[in-house]
Formats: C-alpha cells, sequence, structure tokens
C-alpha cells in the first residue's frame, strides 16, 4: 500500500528525442586541404546557385563527381554513421528495405554572408561537414530549430522546459564551427547558419542522404 505522507513520485518521459550527432572522423585532417583545393578550384570555374545561401557560393550538387577520393571517404564516413542511426524496424531478418543515396556540395561563405532558416525536403538525413570556421570560431553557427513550432508562438515566449538538472530546454541549438568537424541531423529539423566576422571564407561541406527502395536480389 502507498504511503501518502511521503513526498509524491514522478516520473519524466523524454518523448520523440531529435537527434543530432556531431563526429570527428580519424580522417578529417587529411580530407581537409585537399577538399578546401578542389572547392576552390570548382568555384573559381562554375557560377554556382542559389539555395538558402545568402552572399555565399553554394556549388552544384554533384561535388561526389569533382571532389576526388576525400570527398568520397567523407561520403562513406557519413553514411556509415548514419546507418548506425537508422532502423528499419519491419525489415525481415534484420535486412533493411532501404538503401543509402548521397548527394554532396560545397558552401563558401565570406564575412557577414549566411543560411536563412530551412530544411533539406526528400531526404532522411543531411550534414555539414567544415573545412574552414573563416577565422572566427565565436559565431557563425549552425543553428537547429526546435521542430516543436508552436512552441515559441504561444502567449508566454519566455517560460521554457526545465530539465530535473535546471538544464533550460531553450528554442534553438547552436554548433560550433570548426574544422573537421562532421555534424548530422534530419533532414526535416529547420536550421540555418549565422554570418561570421573573421577574416577568410568559411567552407563547410554539406550532403543530403537519401533512403531509397532497396534493389531486389
Amino acid at each position: 500500500m502507498a504511503d501518502w505522507n511521503l513526498a509524491p513520485r514522478s516520473r519524466v518521459n523524454r518523448l520523440f528525442a531529435t537527434p543530432l550527432i556531431e563526429v570527428w572522423p580519424q580522417q578529417a585532417k587529411a580530407w581537409i586541404e585537399p577538399l578546401l583545393a578542389r572547392v576552390r578550384a570548382r568555384r573559381a570555374e562554375h557560377p554556382g546557385i542559389s539555395r538558402s545561401n545568402i552572399n555565399g557560393w553554394h556549388s552544384d550538387t554533384a561535388m561526389l563527381e569533382w571532389g576526388g577520393e576525400e570527398a568520397i571517404a567523407l561520403a562513406r564516413e557519413t553514411m556509415a554513421v548514419c546507418a548506425r542511426h537508422t532502423s528499419d524496424v519491419v525489415a525481415a531478418q534484420g535486412q533493411s528495405r532501404y538503401e543509402m543515396d548521397m548527394e554532396m556540395w560545397a558552401n563558401v561563405s565570406p564575412a557577414a554572408a549566411s543560411n536563412q532558416m530551412h530544411c533539406h525536403p526528400g531526404s532522411f538525413w543531411s550534414a555539414s561537414f567544415y573545412l574552414d570556421d573563416g577565422g572566427d570560431s565565436d559565431d557563425g553557427f549552425f543553428v537547429a530549430q526546435d521542430p516543436r513550432f508552436p512552441s515559441v508562438r504561444m502567449n508566454a515566449p519566455d517560460l521554457v522546459f526545465q530539465d530535473e538538472d535546471g538544464t533550460k530546454q531553450l528554442s534553438q541549438h547552436r554548433v560550433r564551427p570548426e574544422p573537421g568537424k562532421l555534424v548530422i541531423f534530419p533532414s526535416w529539423l529547420m536550421h540555418a547558419v549565422r554570418p561570421h566576422s573573421g577574416p577568410r571564407d568559411r567552407v563547410s561541406i554539406a550532403m543530403n542522404i537519401l533512403a531509397i527502395p532497396a534493389r531486389a536480389s
């Protein structure tokens, strides 16, 4: 029988977590200079395209064709991480009904350039790999927006949920750019990139990981 004189028992259930994965691949240092050289060469010969980028250069999405062996190695590492964090819950005998495919592109952002808030429709995972922070490690953050969008429009916008240890659940999460860091997140997660004020271009590689039906064996 419960003792009603004791303090009430409680349990906090953490529901529907959103994964945001930060990885430092072991070979990242060896990839950076070759990838920087290929991105700069591509930028010199290609005007780029306009997506979420504001005042920055966005390459075509075929970097796997012109990025060299380091781009392929980065793609394989990224898909391996994604595979470890993805499960087909109705797969027979652990065999997923899906295969992963990828598109890759480069972003070059001079000081004051940014990327507006957006998501990546049609993909399952998306990722960013940093080659150069532009010389400003204090800004130019990757910013993830809380997907529970109505919460930031309620009638008490200064109230947030607080965990048992006092951690406040803010509506945005910032990831500091760092050369050699790989950031992976669900493609539906709204995100943006803040401008930086460094003396160099900030350079990153972006990827979309697509889930496509597996071919019959």
